[in-house]
C-alpha cells in the first residue's frame, strides 16, 4: 500500500457541522424564550409594591425593608429608612396605585409604580429583581 493514498470521504464532516449549528441556534433559541425580563407583569409588581407600602402603613417598617433589594439595602441603611419612614404621616393612611410607567435605572428599564394618598402626597416605588423575586429596589416620597 503506497505511504499517500487517497481517503473517501463520505460526505460526514457536513452533518457534523449541520448539527452543531442546529444545536447551537436551538440553545439560543431557548435561551431568548425563558430569560426573564426585564420589568414584572403589571399585577405582579403591583402587588409587591402594595405588599411594601402596606407594610409601612400598618407600622412595620422592618417588613418594609425586608422585602426589599440588597442594593435598596445598601444605598439606606436600616437606621436611616426607619428615621426617613416616621415623619411621613401620609403613609400611615391607605394609598391609591394612580399608574404605572418605565424609567430607567443603570442603563435598564425598570418598572415604576405611582401611589397617592387622599391629601394629594405620593410615593414612587421602583421594582427590581433579586434572586429571581421581584423587590423593591428605590421608592421616592
Amino acid at each position: 500500500m503506497p505511504f499517500f493514498s487517497t481517503i473517501t470521504r463520505r460526505g460526514q464532516s457536513k452533518t457534523a457541522v449541520l448539527v452543531v449549528v442546529l444545536l447551537f441556534s436551538t440553545g439560543i433559541a431557548i435561551w431568548l424564550w425563558t430569560r426573564s425580563g426585564s420589568q414584572p407583569a403589571l399585577e405582579a409588581g403591583r402587588s409587591v409594591a402594595e405588599q411594601f407600602l402596606e407594610a409601612l402603613q400598618h407600622g412595620h417598617p422592618d417588613q418594609a425593608w425586608e422585602s426589599a433589594t440588597a442594593e435598596f439595602k445598601s444605598a439606606q441603611g436600616k437606621e436611616a429608612f426607619m428615621r426617613d419612614v416616621k415623619p411621613v404621616d401620609f403613609l400611615q393612611q391607605p394609598v391609591e396605585f394612580v399608574s404605572v410607567q418605565t424609567v430607567t435605572v443603570a442603563d435598564q428599564p425598570r418598572s415604576e409604580y405611582l401611589f397617592r394618598a387622599k391629601t394629594g402626597e405620593t410615593v414612587r416605588i421602583v421594582l427590581g429583581k433579586e434572586d429571581g423575586a421581584w423587590k423593591v429596589d428605590r421608592w421616592l416620597k
